[in-house]
C-alpha cells in the first residue's frame, strides 16, 4: 500500500480556523497533509469572506477537496446554501464525511469543472499544493465527468451562485471560459480564485488572462489577498 494512502487514526482532527470550531476526518496521509500545522494561514482569506458574505448567499466551492472552505463557511454562516464540486471519489467521500461531522447541509457534485462537457483525466500522481489531484489534458489518470458551470446551472437545477471559490490547479481559466453566463450574471457578485502559474502555462494561459476574463464579466475590483489568491468583486453588486 502506498504510504500516502495508509489509513490514519479514525479520530477526527478538531481545530479552530478563523474563530470557527471545525473537525475533519481524513482517509489518508495525503489528505492529512492538506490540514496545515498553522491554521493562521487561513485568517486573511476567511476574515475577508466573512466580511463579504451574508445569509442569502449561494456559495460554490469548486475543487472542494476535503471540505475545509465549505465547513468553515457553513459553520460561520449556517443559513447560506453551499454547493461543493469534487471529482475524485475517495476525496469526495472524505468531503461528505466532513460536511456531516460539521452539520453542513450541502449539495455535493461529482464532476470536475472546465470549458466543455464530457470526460477528462484526473491525475492524482503529480504533486500539487496540499496533495490535491489535478485535471490534466494528457489523457493519463482517472477518467472523471467534466462539466461547464453554465451547463450545470442551465440543465441540473442547481441554484445560481452569488459567491464562487475555486482552487482547481490551472483549470481556473477553463472554469471562466465555460462559465461566461454564470460569471456575467448580476447575481454572481464575488469570486475567490487560487491561480496556479505553471498549470496555467501548460494550458497556454496566465493569471493575466484570468484577470482579463473576470473584468470582461463585470468584476471591476480585483486584488490578491496572497500571491496567488485572487479576489474579484463587482462594485455595483456590493452588499
Amino acid at each position: 500500500m502506498d504510504r500516502d494512502e495508509e489509513q490514519p487514526s479514525d479520530e477526527p482532527v478538531q481545530t479552530t480556523i478563523s474563530g470557527v470550531d471545525v473537525q475533519f476526518r481524513v482517509a489518508s496521509e495525503r489528505e492529512r497533509r492538506f490540514l496545515p500545522d498553522d491554521v493562521g494561514i487561513y485568517d486573511e482569506m476567511f476574515e475577508d469572506m466573512f466580511s463579504e458574505m451574508h445569509g442569502d448567499d449561494v456559495f460554490f466551492d469548486i475543487g472542494a477537496h476535503i471540505g475545509i472552505n465549505s465547513c468553515v463557511i457553513g459553520r460561520r454562516h449556517p443559513e447560506i446554501d453551499i454547493v461543493c464540486f469534487e471529482p475524485h471519489p475517495q476525496t469526495r467521500r472524505s468531503l461528505e464525511t466532513n460536511l456531516e461531522l460539521n452539520e453542513i447541509d450541502a449539495l455535493v457534485m461529482d464532476c470536475a469543472i472546465s470549458n466543455s462537457d464530457g470526460a477528462i483525466a484526473f491525475d492524482t500522481q503529480h504533486d500539487t499544493p496540499g496533495g490535491m489531484g489535478e485535471v490534466r489534458h494528457s489523457g493519463q489518470g482517472i477518467e472523471t465527468p467534466v462539466r461547464t458551470l453554465d451547463s450545470i446551472i442551465k440543465d441540473d437545477g442547481v441554484p445560481s451562485p452569488t459567491v464562487i471559490m475555486s482552487d482547481i490547479v490551472g483549470e481556473e481559466i477553463n472554469l471562466l471560459r465555460g462559465g461566461s453566463m454564470t460569471f456575467s450574471s448580476l447575481t454572481t457578485r464575488l469570486a475567490y480564485l487560487v491561480t496556479h502559474d505553471q498549470p496555467l502555462e501548460r494550458l497556454g494561459s496566465s493569471k493575466h488572462e484570468v484577470e482579463d476574463l473576470l473584468r470582461s464579466y463585470g468584476f471591476d475590483e480585483l486584488e490578491y489577498l496572497r500571491d496567488n489568491f485572487l479576489k474579484a468583486k463587482k462594485s455595483s453588486q456590493s452588499g
